[in-house]
């Protein structure tokens, strides 16, 4: 199986575009695994793994994830049931469980965990991308899929980690107007977080755009997460006061470093996909989109099913008086002329 991987900096469709590979009849849409591992997703990878190492990364929630989850801070993209009855409390769910197993199987995700679990811990000693691999296969076989898809909401600059893991795989990249992407990243507890840990690396003359410093590629972050952490308040997050142009800013600044990595590629293995042109013109967007993945997975009723699921909304940044709307056009207008935007 080829792997293919939907990156974007976040808020801009791509849960939308995942939503719509969960629709076709050969396709498996994995969503948020690697982002569910935050700051440990890539680290170590060049180092020899056990079955029961991968077990428990997947197994148990990162130090920001349990902050949030114990704090009532969920993400939108959180599908672990909130409701009396769950086998986990929110501050104990395994990653995995958070939004990847959930996205696949709503009635049964625990009990398939639990069958994944076994495999995984039986499993003999390899690479961190040989068992990323296999728990993908794997899941595809399981539900009589042909490939798979994984989708991570700001995985963008997980290219460099991803295109060395994954030396054949091809990357759809999708965007939005930063303005709107913004917008949405400012009410977003997972971006505010990151945006704030941007602003303090930028403070101290880090660059946070780097591999080298993007938490789950970063080897140093866990760390920096795990300190970050331990007096954590909620009641001082939602105080916490980040204006907007600061999303536009890391919004253009995360667009210029990961296109920089996708043109690194031959052009045969990226996909570049507008959130305005799936939203305008599905059809032809979506029958792009599919040609990519593969001819063979072309597929007509699939094609006329989720060509009627994109709706138009007005722009959000459009109702921000005319004064907040220059800055965040100022903010976001590096990026917006690298993806070829002409209205800032």
């Amino acid at each position: 199986m080829t792997p293919i991987f939907v990156v974007s900096t976040g808020r801009c469709g791509s849960t939308m575009l995942s939503d719509m590979v969960r629709r076709h009849p050969d396709l498996l849409s994995v969503s948020e695994f690697f982002t569910s591992l935050s700051s440990k997703a890539f680290v170590n990878s060049r180092a020899e793994w056990s079955g029961e190492a991968i077990y428990q990364r997947l197994n148990r929630l990162s130090p920001g994830g349990r902050a949030l989850l114990k704090n009532g801070l969920y993400p939108d993209e959180f599908l672990y049931t909130r409701e009396p009855g769950g086998r986990y409390r929110p501050e104990e769910v395994p990653p995995i469980l958070c939004a990847t197993l959930p996205h696949l199987s709503a009635d049964s995700h625990e009990e398939l965990w639990d069958e994944l679990a076994s495999v995984i811990r039986s499993r003999p000693g390899g690479a961190l991308a040989d068992h990323y691999r296999f728990i993908f296969e794997w899941l595809a076989h399981r539900f009589g899929k042909k490939t798979w898809i994984e989708r991570s909401g700001g995985s963008l600059l997980y290219v460099p980690a991803l295109a060395r893991l994954f030396p054949d795989a091809r990357f759809v990249h999708i965007y939005r107007d930063g303005r709107d992407t913004a917008m949405s990243m400012y009410r977003h507890p997972f971006f505010r977080l990151r945006v704030q840990a941007a602003q303090l690396l930028q403070r101290t003359g880090i660059n946070p755009f780097t591999p080298f410093n993007v938490p789950g590629t970063s080897p140093w972050m866990p760390y920096f997460e795990w300190l970050r952490f331990q007096f954590f308040s909620g009641e001082r997050y939602r105080r916490m006061a980040i204006d907007l142009p600061s999303f536009g800013w890391f919004w253009s600044c995360a667009i210029e470093q990961g296109v920089d990595f996708l043109e690194t590629l031959p052009s045969d293995r990226v996909l570049s996909m507008r959130y305005e042109a799936v939203v305008a013109s599905p059809e032809q967007e979506l029958r792009r989109f599919i040609r990519f993945v593969g001819q063979e997975f072309e597929d007509p009723d699939w094609l006329e099913t989720v060509s009627a699921l994109p709706k138009a909304r007005p722009q959000s940044w459009q109702r921000l008086p005319m004064d907040e709307q220059a800055r965040l056009a100022e903010a976001c207008g590096p990026g917006q002329r690298r993806l070829g935007y002409d209205n800032v």
